[in-house]
């Protein structure tokens, strides 16, 4: 057996406590700390991504409750409701019917059960409440029509009327 003097023991029991330290700090330590600044840096972004997370569920409760309203509309709407007749009667209210140039209605199917129809209109030599006259009656109208495009530009011939070009559309329930 080998003896060892008092100062190889010593230096022994010492490497032993390092090597001990460093293996307690290496494994169990320096783990946790780095977890722990990890940890720190993540759980405040995490939160603000649970607070855009949030507003998107109400965001998306209250589009999915318009969208319900909006089916009810339009299943609520008149039976036999065309919208080119509709706007036909009136352009002829408003006394615009010298300034159509042109209507072209198309349909769109939207889902298995619902279609669009989409009216394109273009007017000109009118004035601006002539306009504002028309568009005002398709909006305040009881039945469901947008208009969702309207681009209006100064005639050519005489500056102080406008040429106008717009889309009105109305969704419908298709019965089957």
């Amino acid at each position: 057996m080998i003896r060892l003097t008092r100062r190889e023991k010593l230096l022994i029991i010492v490497s032993a406590v390092f090597i001990t330290v460093w293996a307690i700090y290496a494994f169990a330590v320096k783990p946790v700390v780095a977890r722990m600044e990890t940890l720190e840096r993540i759980i405040p972004q995490k939160q603000r991504e649970l607070v855009m997370l949030r507003a998107k569920c109400e965001e998306y409760a209250m589009l999915h409750g318009s969208l319900d309203g909006l089916q009810a509309r339009v299943a609520s709407q008149k039976e036999g409701f065309e919208l080119l007749p509709f706007l036909e009667s009136l352009i002829h209210q408003c006394g615009l019917a010298e300034n159509v140039v042109m209507m072209k209605p198309h349909t769109v199917l939207l889902e298995s059960n619902y279609r669009e129809t989409i009216v394109e209109i273009k007017l000109e030599n009118l004035t601006l409440s002539q306009l504002v006259d028309f568009l005002g009656k398709v909006e305040s109208s009881n039945v469901l029509v947008k208009t969702r495009t309207l681009h209006i530009k100064r005639n050519l011939t005489n500056r102080d009327l406008l040429d106008a070009t717009l889309e009105v559309h109305s969704a419908k329930l298709i019965q089957s």
